[in-house]
């Protein structure tokens, strides 16, 4: 519905919205993209308080799908700012800080593991070059 609406010129914010809420719902990158776009086109025509909120929050959690944690953390800073009672910003604010940690900490046992694995490799050939002599 919303591509019929826009090839013939027409942009309904429900129409966008709902179109949006259904790329977020995948995983494909380039679908998350076009939602984050949508709402983004949406958070900015509307002067509406609840709009604005709905389309801020779910661009936070487009790019909390993507990784980009950053940004979503930014979405969620600028929703509590306006209202500290945001229960589900906050809550998402968390859930990115804790995704944050965890692929940190999955980022660090990798480097630590390939570490492991040169330090290994270089005393397996310390020892050889010992018992080659």
């Amino acid at each position: 519905m919303y591509v019929s609406e826009k090839e013939s010129g027409i942009e309904n914010y429900d129409t966008q919205f709902m179109y949006a809420l259904e790329l977020l719902k995948t995983k494909s990158k380039e679908a998350l993209l076009t939602a984050i776009t949508l709402l983004e086109s949406g958070f900015k025509r509307s002067s509406q308080p609840d709009r604005r909120r709905e389309c801020l929050y779910l661009i936070a959690i487009a790019h909390t799908k993507l990784g980009d944690y950053e940004k979503a953390i930014q979405c969620c800073k600028s929703l509590i700012e306006v209202n500290p009672e945001d229960h589900q910003a906050v809550e998402l604010r968390e859930e990115i800080e804790r995704r944050t940690r965890r692929d940190g900490l999955t980022g660090l046992a990798l480097i630590g593991g390939a570490a492991l694995g040169v330090i290994g490799a270089i005393t397996a050939v310390a020892i050889a070059a010992r018992h080659s002599r």
